[in-house]
């Protein structure tokens, strides 16, 4: 689990939270209470220090990602600019690991046809 998520959970709003732990729970305990908070937007963080939202959190569905290495998540394009001089070797060396995995699974993959 990425630490985002992570980080997501440990104070996040009870429509995450609810739907983190009916997806874990086998029985059906949670069903009702998931349908009291379905309607509550579920929020993240934004990734950038200096994010001028309070608290950095930002509605989830209108979040951005750095689409080269998809770990670091922004509540807008401004604060992923400012972030990038932090995140830059971050990037690159997770944006490296992603494609050395995905060509590991295309050989993989053609190896068992």
């Amino acid at each position: 689990m990425r630490l985002q998520k992570l980080l997501e959970i440990n104070s996040s709003d009870d429509h995450t939270l609810v739907s983190f732990y009916r997806k874990r729970i086998t029985c059906s305990c949670l069903n009702e209470k998931y349908k009291e908070v379905k309607s509550i937007k579920k929020m993240g963080y934004c990734n950038n220090e200096k994010c001028p939202l309070p608290g950095g959190k930002v509605e989830r569905s209108k979040m951005l990602y750095c689409t080269r290495c998809s770990v670091e998540y922004y509540c807008s394009r401004d604060c992923q600019e400012t972030h990038w001089s932090d995140h830059r070797e971050v990037c690159k060396k997770k944006a490296e690991e992603n494609a050395k995995f995905e060509q590991e699974m295309r050989i993989r993959d053609q190896n068992s046809m």
